[in-house]
């Protein structure tokens, strides 16, 4: 009876460990792939020093692009604090407050749908 006892606790203990190691796993594997992505939108944000200062809308969609990467960084690194983008969390969430608040001086209106942290 005892031996039984142990061997569904030994069963038991067994199978939380690997519910535990395979979820840690996936959770490790969504990290990896999140950070691969955001590696190649970075390389796609529009630069705000070479859009026309004059052209409002184009002006406007440049800084809430990159409000918005700044956003999924932040959530991301929320995430997954060892990621590789980990150590450069505070300066984009500094430079996203910065273009959050030259969206508001320019009287910006939301336009991009899609992602919102």
């Amino acid at each position: 009876m005892v031996l039984g006892f142990r061997l569904a606790l030994s069963g038991a203990i067994v199978a939380a460990g690997v519910a535990l190691t395979s979820s840690a796993f996936a959770q490790e594997n969504k990290c990896v792939q999140e950070a691969a992505s955001i590696r190649r939108a970075e390389t796609q944000l529009p630069r705000l020093d070479v859009a026309p200062p004059n052209d409002q809308q184009i002006v406007c969609i440049t800084l809430e692009t990159n409000m918005l990467f700044a956003r999924r960084l932040t959530a991301h690194v929320t995430q997954c604090p060892r990621s590789p983008h980990a150590r450069n969390a505070d300066a984009w969430h500094r430079t996203g407050s910065q273009y959050a608040a030259q969206f508001s001086d320019r009287r910006c209106k939301p336009a991009i749908r899609g992602y919102r942290g």
